[in-house]
C-alpha cells in the first residue's frame, strides 16, 4: 500500500521585507514536514523579496530536504523571479 505524499501549503503575500520577515518565518515554523511531504510556498502575492527574505528560502530548503520532503516555489512575480535569477537562487529550487 502507498500513501500520496501530504502537500503542505504555505502562502506569503505582500512584500518580503524586514517587516515581514517574522510573520513568514512563523508560518515555516509551524509546519509539520515528515519525509515525502511537498511543501509549497505560494508566492503568487508576493511583490518584493530583500536579502533576508532570501536567507529564510534558503533556509527553509535545506531544512525541507534534510527531512525528506520537497520546497517548491509558486507563481514567482516576474521582477522577484528576477532577484532569484541574479542570485543564482534559480539553481537550487524547484519552481512551478
Amino acid at each position: 500500500m502507498t500513501t500520496e505524499p501530504k502537500t503542505l501549503t504555505v502562502y506569503i503575500d505582500g512584500p518580503l521585507n524586514a517587516q515581514a520577515l517574522g510573520e513568514v518565518q512563523a508560518k515555516i515554523d509551524d509546519l509539520d514536514v515528515q519525509i515525502g511531504n511537498i511543501v509549497v510556498l505560494d508566492c503568487t502575492e508576493m511583490t518584493y523579496i530583500c536579502s533576508s527574505g532570501l536567507r529564510i528560502f534558503l533556509a527553509m530548503h535545506k531544512d525541507v530536504t534534510q527531512r525528506g520532503a520537497k520546497l517548491i516555489i509558486k507563481g514567482l512575480q516576474p521582477l522577484v523571479k528576477e532577484v532569484f535569477d541574479m542570485t543564482g537562487f534559480s539553481q537550487i529550487f524547484n519552481f512551478e
